[in-house]
């Protein structure tokens, strides 16, 4: 797992990253009938937070320094685990479901499937779940800036993970049994927002890059060519891989 990718953006990641349907929690929920679920890549806790609405055993993996401080803040309800997904310590066959909500592209997949067999119960599932942008003009400015500016080899690397195709190409690839669901879930962003939005992602630049003032510039740019009343919205789905193996 790359620990340090997020280290001195847990703030804004927090502050400014989408939550998650709730239709999302309430579907695993009906999908395990099992109370306790471990999040994995927990981050700052936002998946974790979310969990709670309905499962009453969580416990929350995250090894990166920052993340774990704002998480333990976050989810005072979960037991706070500070180890990678793929050797996270956890006790042998005491999860119906483990959740990688937002990270799992940072995993090494094939340690983190072994880590998820060991973990899991007999019946036991494993939730890939990611925050997906869908296509408008504002998205297509937002990633000419980042191409412009940013090294992308995270992005394409994440782009290229989270496959939209109903899940046909995980299928039998990595799970034994796949189900796939997904929900709409836009983002609304007012200015500050959006450049923190922006700014929290793991392929931007820090301010102490040369250019960060001219692509902050163009994102500010960008935000007032489309926003609409302060407001600009990005079209956003959250889709979901619950699978066995």
């Amino acid at each position: 797992m790359n620990e340090e990718k997020f280290t001195g953006k847990a703030e804004l990641y927090n502050k400014t990253r989408p939550s998650y349907p709730p239709e999302l929690i309430h579907w695993l929920f009906e999908k395990t009938n099992d109370e306790a679920v471990a999040d994995v890549g927990a981050g700052t806790g936002i998946f974790t937070k979310c969990l709670s609405e309905r499962f009453t055993k969580i416990t929350a993996v995250e090894p990166n320094p920052d993340m774990l401080q704002i998480l333990r803040k976050n989810a005072p309800f979960a037991k706070i685990v500070n180890a990678p997904a793929e050797n996270t310590g956890l006790e042998s066959s005491s999860f119906g479901l483990v959740t990688a909500a937002q990270a799992f592209h940072w995993f090494d997949r094939d340690k983190f499937k072994e880590e998820c067999k060991r973990i899991l119960t007999e019946n036991g599932q494993l939730a890939i779940i990611w925050n997906v942008h869908g296509k408008s003009g504002f998205r297509s400015e937002r990633d000419r800036i980042f191409e412009k500016y940013c090294s992308m080899s995270d992005s394409t690397k994440i782009s290229a993970s989270k496959k939209t195709d109903n899940g046909e190409s995980w299928r039998d690839v990595y799970f034994s049994k796949m189900e796939f669901c997904q929900w709409d879930n836009p983002m609304d962003m007012d200015e500050e927002g959006f450049i923190g939005y922006s700014l929290s992602h793991s392929y931007s630049i820090k301010s102490d890059h040369p250019d960060y003032k001219n692509f902050v510039f163009e994102l500010r740019n960008a935000f007032h060519k489309f926003s609409k009343n302060g407001i600009v919205q990005m079209p956003q789905y959250t889709v979901c891989y619950l699978g066995k193996f």
